[in-house]
């Protein structure tokens, strides 16, 4: 055994026992999310419990999978070779539950078989249309990658805040005093520890943070881990466990577009960590880690599974260690493919409570803006209309996570375009940036020329 770790340390440049501590972090950080989307599609389909809790597992396995090729990646065509963590995406929620709504109390099965449908059909059309989005590679200078990433950051921020306030905005425990301080314990964990420690301890702040947070929680009653004792012991997720899968035509467009929106995201994240990870910007990569989150999805929508995205809140966690081997994301995938299949170990993560989670999200989502302000600190103000162009975007941004009812009325597929405040932030800096940098170029350069 002592060999085959040794020549696993010598490929992964890391111990193995420090690559699982780091991939427990990056698991810790995305787990509230990842799980929360087949809580509420399970719901929403009044689906009996065990079968929730068998989606979610099946989530939790498709996330290590789509990890796993992200990561390591297939050939040169499939994975980003980027510390890159897959989980299902909540921009495809509103979509799946309008199916949801339809088949509740008539055919539930058929529901959810329609979902998986779309869903695989999605992540055929992001694996066709992932070489159109690496060829826009052109039009995402550090003027724009920065606006996006920031937009991605401020758009993560929210839902912090909502953790903090323990997650249901309904309870009338919300906003608490013990879930403020709670949250507020976690933060101050990870500061000192970020403070005081150097090197490996300060490198997993974040984890120590999650720990402690919820070791005080379970003190003071406020951690629940009833569920592990309920949970089964062992659970297989095989292909299309609720039938055959169906397809839609409304529900797969619903979900094109929804992965339209997911692209734009990912676009961002991947950017966001080859510069972090001082990789050299290319479309090739960009091309290959869209169509390995395109094929996440199609081989979720087989195992009973959602439309896939790249996890920000664990570009987060790459800004903030400084850690971006990409065999930390390899076995965050490995574990998260184990923990599929015992039930009692995915309970147990989901016990974190939403104020320790939250503690720790201001800095990882806050991580995620300053990284995009720091990209647009480089780039050039003076006379031109860049800052015009960063405030009217920023500005956009903030319309969706501020109110977002004022999308209300325009029609559904409007709704999942314009209710993402990375969307509507990429698409103002993009067209924006066109009009006033793009437009006219090679004439000034002609005039300067001549």
């Amino acid at each position: 055994m002592e060999g085959i770790n040794t020549k696993l340390e010598r490929v992964m440049s890391e111990p193995v026992r420090t690559l699982l501590i780091y991939a427990l972090q990056h698991i810790a950080a995305m787990c509230a999310g990842a799980i929360a989307v087949p809580i509420i599609l399970g719901g929403a389909l009044s689906l009996p419990q065990e079968e929730i809790q068998f989606l979610v597992n099946a989530t939790l396995m498709v996330s290590g999978v789509g990890t796993m090729i992200q990561t390591l990646g297939i050939g040169k065509k499939f994975g980003s070779r980027l510390l890159m963590i897959e989980g299902v995406s909540f921009a495809g929620v509103a979509a799946l539950t309008s199916v949801a709504s339809a088949y509740n109390g008539v055919d539930p099965r058929l529901g959810i078989s329609i979902m998986f449908g779309a869903t695989m059909i999605s992540g055929v059309f992001t694996m066709i249309f992932a070489p159109v989005v690496g060829k826009m590679l052109k039009f995402f200078p550090n003027l724009v990658s920065g606006t996006v990433v920031t937009c991605m950051g401020l758009s993560l921020l929210p839902v912090a805040i909502r953790w903090i306030g323990g997650g249901n905005t309904a309870s009338p425990s919300f906003g608490s005093f013990d879930n403020l301080i709670l949250a507020g314990f976690t933060l101050i964990v990870i500061l000192l520890t970020q403070k005081l420690s150097k090197g490996f301890i300060g490198n997993i702040a974040i984890l120590i943070g999650l720990l402690l947070g919820t070791l005080v929680a379970t003190v003071f009653g406020m951690a629940d881990f009833s569920a592990v004792s309920t949970a089964k012991i062992i659970n297989l997720n095989v292909p299309f466990y609720f039938g055959i899968p169906k397809f839609e035509i409304s529900a797969v467009l619903s979900l094109i577009l929804v992965q339209m929106v997911i692209m734009t995201d990912a676009t961002g994240n991947q950017i966001n960590l080859m510069d972090i990870s001082n990789q050299e910007l290319s479309k090739e990569r960009l091309t290959a880690g869209l169509r390995g989150h395109g094929l996440s999805s199609f081989i979720g929508g087989i195992f009973n599974s959602f439309p896939q995205s790249l996890f920000g809140q664990n570009v987060g966690v790459v800004a903030l260690t400084g850690k971006s081997n990409r065999y930390v994301g390899f076995t965050a995938g490995l574990l998260l493919l184990t923990v599929s299949i015992f039930p009692k170990l995915t309970a147990l993560l989901t016990s974190i409570p939403y104020p320790v989670l939250g503690g720790a999200g201001i800095i990882m989502f806050g991580m995620v803006a300053a990284n995009g302000i720091k990209r647009l600190g480089t780039v050039e103000y003076n006379g031109n209309r860049n800052l015009v162009i960063v405030a009217t975007s920023l500005g956009m941004a903030l319309i969706p996570i501020s109110v977002p009812q004022i999308f209300n009325n325009f029609s559904p597929w409007a709704n999942i375009l314009f209710k993402s405040p990375i969307t509507l932030g990429a698409l103002t800096v993009v067209i924006l940036n066109i009009i006033f940098n793009e437009l006219g170029k090679n004439k000034k350069m002609e005039v300067s020329n001549g």
